[in-house]
């Protein structure tokens, strides 16, 4: 479980690099970045099993595309769905994508030691306090410290006392960083090339390119 911090240096310099203005990408991550990417949250079913965006466009005849968003196809005239009416998560990161995502992000960086973490106070537990304030939406957020990695250095999915998987992460030297709106069923990763390669090329997440001036569409549908 991750730790609580009230005050984060790297955390300050994230936020004085977001852009205030707009919904771009560079209003959730930093710009500057060599790639950027969207990660789809997957689509859970009732068995416990996920499946990707990318399957259930595909099984409706539509071609995936990098923006893409699921009220556009729970709106088509009689969707083919996933079973039992399944649906992505909002603002709450499937442990499974932050599995996948850090185990791509691992073959160019050293994941070792405590990671930085934000999440929007209203999703935080016990009354946590916001500590900075994160753009375009001026979101509250509450500070947390972890490791991305356990004793074995598998994959460790990082949780708040509530259960969530944050929509903020970064080093504290900001090689890499992830972040979204409160309310989205993606996450948006800048990073350097090589990691964003080994990102689209891990077959468990359902990424897509993006570039750092993309508009951002509002995802709480």
């Amino acid at each position: 479980m991750l730790v609580h911090e009230t005050d984060l240096p790297s955390a300050r310099a994230l936020g004085a690099a977001l852009d205030r203005h707009g919904r771009r990408v560079t209003g959730f991550v930093p710009p500057g970045y060599d790639i950027y990417l969207r990660l789809l949250n997957p689509i859970e079913h009732r068995d416990g099993s996920t499946s990707s965006w990318s399957a259930a466009w595909a099984a409706n005849g539509i071609e995936a595309s990098p923006w893409m968003q699921w009220d556009e196809l729970a709106a088509r005239r009689e969707p083919i769905l996933p079973d039992g009416d399944g649906e992505p998560r909002m603002g709450d990161p499937h442990p499974e994508l932050a599995r996948a995502l850090i185990r791509a992000i691992a073959l160019h960086h050293d994941l070792t030691g405590p990671h930085r973490f934000a999440a929007w106070y209203g999703y935080a537990e016990d009354d946590r306090q916001p500590a900075i304030s994160f753009s375009p939406e001026g979101r509250e957020m509450v500070l947390y410290s972890g490791p991305l990695l356990d004793a074995r250095n598998a994959p460790l999915p990082p949780l708040t006392g509530a259960g969530r998987v944050p929509m903020h992460w970064w080093p504290d030297d900001l090689s890499w960083c992830v972040g979204q709106d409160i309310y989205a069923r993606s996450l948006i990763l800048g990073c350097g090339l090589t990691t964003g390669l080994a990102v689209l090329g891990e077959p468990a997440l359902d990424a897509h390119r993006i570039r750092e001036d993309d508009f951002v569409p509002v995802e709480d549908c």
